[in-house]
């Protein structure tokens, strides 16, 4: 495993990497962007160079959804409508995809559970990660849903597991949250 949730951000370091990595003949995976689609050079070269997988925080199905989630930009919000030609792209070239998305998000209501499991089923996922929106103290956004009176405990540290709810989502129970997670992992 290559270890950096960002490995081909830079294109060009990411040729000369997979150039590099393909002399040691050996199966690897990464996290990255889901802008590598958009490189057939460097999907190619990352093929030869013996990747079997990329880690892709997609986080949400659609732009609506992921609006505000990044506190600089919106890369992703603007990316969300070509998902599906990006994975199949990567997946085309036998590298799969193991395709990363957060529950409870603001904008998440209690449709999100559907949403995501028609995505993961259209677009052929080899692999799916999901988790729950985790506000980590210290964090802006355990700062604001602290503001906001949304924390459901003092000392969270034991419970930032990406995996148990420890917020008052916005547009469902922290129930109906939890229930939803759990019944779409089964599914997915």
């Amino acid at each position: 495993e290559l270890a950096d949730d960002n490995t081909f951000a830079n294109k060009a370091h990411g040729k000369r990497l997979a150039r590099a990595i393909a002399t040691e003949q050996v199966r690897w995976f990464t996290e990255t962007d889901v802008g590598v689609a958009d490189d057939e050079d460097l999907l190619g070269l990352l093929r030869d160079a013996g990747c079997a997988q990329l880690l892709i925080g997609l986080e949400a199905t659609d732009g609506h959804e992921l609006d505000g989630i990044e506190q600089k930009s919106n890369w992703k919000a603007r990316r969300a409508d070509r998902y599906l030609e990006a994975i199949h792209r990567i997946q085309s070239k036998g590298i799969s995809v193991n395709g990363c998305f957060i529950l409870g998000l603001d904008s998440h209501d209690e449709g999100c559970f559907e949403r995501v499991g028609e995505f993961v089923r259209r677009s052929g996922l080899h692999e799916v990660q999901l988790t729950l929106q985790t506000p980590f103290p210290g964090t802006p956004l355990y700062r604001r849903l602290k503001r906001e009176g949304r924390l459901a405990f003092d000392d969270p540290w034991e419970r930032c597991t990406l995996f148990d709810v420890t917020y008052t989502p916005q547009q469902m129970s922290a129930a109906d949250l939890e229930r939803g997670f759990y019944r779409l992992i089964a599914e997915t």
